[in-house]
């Protein structure tokens, strides 16, 4: 028998012998060790695989796949995508024979493996041939303290070490290039799921990323130390998620494009006794498209959006179109802020410049925009004050004391 076929048979003869053994019943160092010595032989392993992906053409050929990569994924029910990426990196290994030894005495991981060679697959051009044996050992070397996105930065720098005439030149084309790959890559999706809530997925640009992550986080951590006085504590996707409602309530109409209007700029469709209810649904359009939301949901839109109110009467006739409301301005929300420090709920700390302006009188009620009726609360509180859960009231100083119904 060839040894290849020797050795994976041996392979499992041996973790057959381990038959039921319980990791449990390793002790500290003997678990520690177990560890390392499991990723070591998934390494030479996988080197054993590149090296017959490599030499398998003859395989795909028989059955008319394209790669044998593709072949395996069919005849393994594997991730396509997973088996080419693993084709591509057998090809690359062929190439960098050193770094296929090392993957193959367990030297290396796979994920360092594949580092290496995409990234000597990058500056290979503005090497010589000495040079890259140079590289290649030397990211080999340093992949014993390095993980893999460090050897990747070191990979980069390595050509301006080598090669350093054009270091300059080099740069501006790598990020040239690095943005015409994100712009390709760029895509952004919102699914409805049916149960009220809506699936977003997207890839951009890490410029458009690293900014939207600012701006969550900022309107993120005000909420979470409030949350963390109340003696709560919300796992960071949910901060997030509840940031970006934040961020789109906030964001000024004014600095919008006509055609986009306001961050929520809605004709409502509601009855007045509707609107008055705790427990009542209405339409909410956006674009031409109907959404429903309850009662609440829009009482706290009418604080911070730009609504187009539409009043049915009982037979679902208009009984008058209001003008657009606008936020409290900036003069207004500075008087505001200075006259009250912090979130007006008892005992809430959360500043007055973070905070959402509520309207004291709703404006459903005959409130209006002005400084007297406005009040600051923090994205946790306002959202409480309108849920039909909570009962809310001002103490003798003005604070807001809420209780949940029973």
């Amino acid at each position: 028998m060839h040894p290849i076929t020797n050795s994976l048979t041996a392979v499992h003869t041996a973790l057959d012998g381990a038959g039921d053994a319980q990791a449990i019943y390793l002790d500290l160092a003997a678990k520690k060790e177990a560890l390392r010595e499991v990723v070591r032989a998934e390494s030479r392993l996988t080197a054993m695989k590149m090296s017959l992906l490599a030499a398998a053409g003859d395989v795909a050929d028989q059955s008319a796949y394209k790669t044998p990569g593709t072949w395996l994924a069919d005849d393994q029910n594997l991730d396509p995508s997973k088996a080419t990426a693993q084709q591509n990196m057998a090809q690359r290994l062929e190439r960098r024979i050193r770094t296929a030894t090392a993957l193959a005495t367990g030297t290396l991981n796979a994920q360092q493996a594949d580092v290496i060679t995409k990234v000597l697959e990058e500056i290979a051009d503005e090497l010589d041939t000495e040079q890259r044996i140079a590289a290649e050992e030397t990211l080999i070397t340093e992949a014993k303290e390095l993980d893999p996105p460090q050897l990747r930065a070191l990979g980069r720098r390595l050509v301006d070490i080598l090669n350093p005439e054009k270091a300059d030149e080099r740069e501006a084309k790598r990020l040239d290039d690095e943005e015409k790959h994100a712009e390709q890559k760029s895509r952004f999706n919102l699914k409805k799921l049916g149960d009220g809530t809506t699936r977003i997925t997207g890839r951009v640009p890490d410029a458009v990323g690293q900014r939207l992550r600012t701006y969550l986080e900022s309107f993120a951590s005000p909420r979470k130390q409030a949350l963390e006085a109340d003696g709560k504590a919300l796992p960071r996707p949910r901060l997030l998620a509840k940031a970006l409602r934040d961020l789109l309530e906030r964001i000024d109409p004014n600095q919008l494009p006509f055609h986009g209007g306001a961050p929520t700029t809605v004709m409502v469709t509601i009855t007045l006794d509707q609107l008055r209810k705790e427990l009542a649904t209405a339409d909410i359009i956006y674009d031409d498209q109907d959404l429903a939301m309850t009662a609440g949901q829009i009482r706290r839109l009418l604080c911070e959006a730009e609504v187009l109110p539409v009043i049915l009467n009982g037979a679902s006739q208009p009984l008058d179109v209001g003008r657009t409301q606008r936020f409290h301005n900036v003069v207004q929300r500075r008087l505001i802020c200075l006259r009250d420090k912090t979130c007006k709920a008892k005992g809430c700390h959360v500043p007055s410049v973070w905070c959402h302006i509520h309207h004291e009188i709703p404006w459903a009620a005959g409130g209006s925009t002005s400084v007297k009726q406005g009040m600051p609360l923090c994205p946790h509180h306002h959202t409480i004050v309108h849920d039909p859960a909570y009962h809310h009231e001002k103490n003798s100083n003005g604070d807001i004391l809420f209780h949940k119904r029973t």
